[in-house]
């Protein structure tokens, strides 16, 4: 359904039941099928289905609104429509504002239990440079997707009692909005939407970060439910993200025709990555270790460099600093350089970051991965000190100036999360009072499909009754 007031400013709200869009859907699949050869026939058939069946509840709404007269089955006084008009030859009714909010509510519900998003592989993103095909069918798939991060957020207890738990939701279902008021053949309207939700989405991981620690210190989660609930929020965020951004890059002119590069050079990853994490120590420390970069067989693989360049930035980063802290000055540190080796076969690519900054407590190695752990003080700590009283409507930014070396505890976990979600792995071993030595293995073909939980632990709300923030 879209509404005629793109805006939603003021009541009454105009529901418009749009065209459903299955043969826009088949369109994509016949056309993604001829040009890579992979079949994707499992994404059409639910797509049908749904549209059709979808058409035909539509058509019994329409008529239950329109006619008031007829007593339902089972009276549901919460969800009495306010209905101002109806038009049955233009398929139109005129409601309210807030029964159009809690269509939208029941719709993200529907979204996120009855739909399946649909993994894809790096190399199906590579491919996808056809438009108009693109945009049709990420108006299918990214409303599932948020609506399901919608109901990760609710099957948090008591995220409603917390400010920043609040505005990430609201961004979320703002975006599931915004995308299903969108007529396919929009381009311009829909291009400059998903500019604006990845503008408004920067800043989403302090939110979630700040959101979780406030709700962990207030008990409202354990460590164990902040970690599992944080491994999915992120990934998901990932799919999204490169769809996205898929789309944006094959619309601009004079940009690259993909975000995922066919032949990225990973040497040339690290040399960047590691240019960057120096310059950091330097700003922090006022000095920084030496890092060898050893290239072992030139290896190119299909891959998006912008993921590739966060995991290596943090892995050297975090070898810079346990080398500055351990031995204190320049000279001392210039006999133990942080060594960098980029190889790998036909199937895999590997990376390993080795330091001689003292290694890890053999006691600590199971706490590395989870989001609540860090050795430094928190930084976040800083810059989310109001966030008791946070308004619910700050979505403000938050990533102004020096990143801080250390300190936010997500770069570990979430690194290993960039690595899962395209089928590779991240291993972290430790040599106690000497080193650390961290491996990175990566699809080298790009045909492993995304990772994506499929189950969500959200309640669904009682019959006329769907969960708000305060």
């Amino acid at each position: 359904m879209t509404c005629s007031n793109a805006e939603f400013a003021g009541s009454p709200i105009y529901i418009c039941l749009a065209q459903q869009r299955w043969t826009h859907v088949h369109s994509f699949d016949q056309r993604f099928n001829e040009r890579s050869g992979s079949s994707l026939s499992r994404m059409s058939t639910p797509l049908l289905r749904r549209f059709q069946c979808g058409r035909v509840a539509a058509c019994r709404v329409l008529r239950r609104l329109s006619c008031p007269t007829v007593a339902p089955a089972r009276p549901t006084p919460m969800f009495t429509p306010s209905i101002i008009s109806s038009n049955m030859a233009t398929g139109t009714i005129e409601v309210s504002k807030q029964r159009f909010e809690e269509l939208l509510e029941s719709e993200v519900v529907h979204f996120a239990r009855a739909l399946r998003p649909h993994p894809m592989t790096l190399q199906q993103i590579l491919h996808l440079q056809d438009a108009k095909s693109l945009r049709e069918f990420l108006l299918e798939e990214l409303p599932i997707r948020y609506a399901r991060r919608v109901q990760l957020i609710e099957s948090l207890s008591r995220w409603s009692d917390f400010p920043h738990m609040r505005v990430i939701r609201s961004l979320y279902f703002d975006a599931f909005r915004k995308l299903r008021a969108v007529p396919p053949e929009e381009e311009e309207r829909f291009r400059s939407m998903l500019q604006d939700i990845k503008r408004r989405n920067a800043n989403m991981l302090f939110h979630v970060m700040r959101g979780v620690r406030t709700m962990r210190a207030k008990h409202a989660l354990s460590e164990e439910q902040v970690n599992r609930f944080l491994d999915e929020f992120l990934t998901a965020r990932i799919g999204t993200d490169i769809l996205s951004s898929q789309y944006l890059a094959i619309t601009k002119p004079d940009s690259p025709t993909s975000v995922v590069t066919p032949d990225c050079d990973p040497v040339d990853v690290v040399r960047t990555a590691a240019g960057d994490a120096a310059t950091l120590c330097r700003h922090h420390y006022g000095w920084s270790p030496p890092i060898d970069i050893v290239d072992v067989g030139q290896v190119r693989f299909p891959f998006i460099k912008q993921y590739l360049n966060y995991i290596m930035f943090e892995l050297i980063k975090n070898s810079l600093r346990a080398v500055v802290e351990r031995y204190g000055s320049r000279e001392a540190a210039e006999a133990y350089p942080i060594r960098v080796v980029v190889c790998g076969d036909d199937d895999t690519i590997v990376l390993r970051v080795s330091d001689c900054g003292g290694g890890i407590p053999l006691d600590d190695m199971d706490q590395v991965w989870s989001y609540l752990y860090t050795t430094a003080k928190p930084a976040c700590e800083d810059v989310s000190s109001a966030s008791d009283s946070d308004d619910d409507d700050n979505d403000s930014d938050d990533d102004r100036g020096i990143a801080p070396l250390a300190g936010f505890g997500c770069g570990l976990p979430l690194s290993r999360n960039y690595a899962c979600y395209v089928g590779g792995w991240l291993e972290l071993h430790s040599i106690p009072e000497y080193g650390t030595d961290t491996y990175l293995y990566l699809n080298r073909a790009g045909n492993v499909e995304e990772a994506m939980p499929i189950d969500i632990d959200a309640h669904l709300p009682i019959r006329g009754a769907f969960p708000r923030a305060a």
